[in-house]
């Protein structure tokens, strides 16, 4: 245990010198203050174990400096111990705790019962400060613990939610699936019989054509969502996983591709085709937040022991008030879409043992971070 540091405030030299000397030669580190105004400031600096305290004294007696240690949230823990001479009886004694003094001392004392008294102070102080320190451990543990319980719970309802949703989302795809493969196919056919057609049929049958091809698409998210299938992970690499992702998903021509891929990249522990369609559905997200506008930079990099791929964009950020909402299954700012993507690319993400995260700053854009397990 560290030496205790013992401050001695008392206006008489004589008092004060005798008193250092001789806790100094008992072993503490000891200062010295000639009133309360002196001591306020070196406890203010310095934090002692201990103050030791004179009543009578100029400018600041020992009961106001007592009042004003015990008021200020930042030393009011300081143990303050009244020692005079002059005020011994009941009534000041009991004043002085009812201001706050953490025990009271009456000269004359023999050095040997002073030295006794201190060292019993110091044994109660240390006791409360590691109780002190026990207490904030075990707060700091529980606070642990219910965040932990929470993600798992929180998990759990996630997955649950997810796996109920993904029951009705391929019921509803297939039901769906037919009746717009017929739309489809009379579009085609008008198309092919209608060569001739004023361009205002023309035009009705591109916006049937369009708006069949978005149905399809959200029906083929409904499925990929209720087909998820457990991890099969095998060593992968990164660079090979994003030149599959950019071929099947080319950006814009006007969207400018920066990739930081180092070579001598270790392979990663995964399932390819579900890391695939994660940095799909990132790289997708991207394209559509810029507007075909801006860049697109995906970079990878060790980190502590896991790989870290970034997939970042230009586009105009996300709001602070949907940060909490945007793995949420069905949650969409898009006017198109049903907001599948990220929910099925967090769940594969940690599937796959990683995790992914986001940063955005509004007007900036936004950067996805997925870590993932090395081979």
């Amino acid at each position: 245990m560290d030496t205790a540091t013992i401050l001695v405030v008392d206006d008489d030299p004589l008092v004060r010198s005798s008193t250092t000397r001789f806790l100094k030669s008992s072993g503490y580190r000891v200062a010295c203050a000639v009133d309360g105004e002196e001591a306020l400031v070196h406890i203010q600096a310095h934090h002692p174990d201990l103050v030791l305290m004179d009543v009578n004294m100029p400018r600041l007696d020992g009961i106001d400096a007592l009042r004003r240690i015990k008021a200020d949230p930042a030393l009011a823990s300081t143990w303050v111990v009244i020692v005079s001479g002059s005020r011994v009886d009941t009534d000041s004694q009991a004043h002085g705790l009812e201001a706050g003094a953490d025990g009271y001392i009456a000269r004359p004392i023999s050095n040997r019962e002073l030295l006794a008294r201190v060292q019993s102070i110091l044994r109660i102080k240390a006791a409360e400060d590691a109780v002190h320190q026990l207490n904030t451990t075990l707060e700091e543990r529980v606070q642990e613990r219910t965040r932990e319980l929470k993600d798992a719970q929180e998990k759990l309802l996630r997955q649950e939610r997810l796996a109920l949703l993904g029951q009705m989302a391929g019921s509803v795809a297939h039901e769906l699936r037919s009746p717009l493969a017929v739309i489809s196919n009379a579009v085609y056919y008008l198309q092919l019989a209608q060569p001739e057609a004023d361009e205002k049929f023309k035009e009705y049958l591109a916006m049937i054509k369009r708006e069949t091809q978005s149905a399809e698409k959200i029906i083929a998210d409904l499925l990929d969502f209720s087909r998820i299938r457990p991890a099969q992970k095998k060593p992968a690499f990164i660079p090979d996983l994003v030149d599959h992702v950019l071929q099947r998903h080319p950006p814009f021509a006007s969207i400018h591709v920066s990739l930081d891929l180092p070579a001598g990249l270790p392979a990663v522990n995964v399932d390819p085709e579900q890391i695939e369609q994660v940095l799909g559905n990132l790289v997708l997200n991207a394209c559509q937040a810029m507007e075909e506008k801006g860049e697109l930079a995906i970079s990878a990099s060790l980190q502590e022991g896991w790989m870290l791929l970034s997939v970042r964009d230009t586009a105009s950020g996300i709001p602070a008030e949907n940060m909490g909402k945007i793995f949420e299954p069905l949650f969409t700012t898009k006017p198109r879409g049903i907001g599948l993507g990220l929910p099925i690319s967090k769940f594969l993400v940690e599937a796959n043992g990683g995790r992914i995260d986001v940063e955005s700053t509004q007007g900036v854009g936004s950067t996805f971070k997925v870590t993932l397990p090395l081979a």
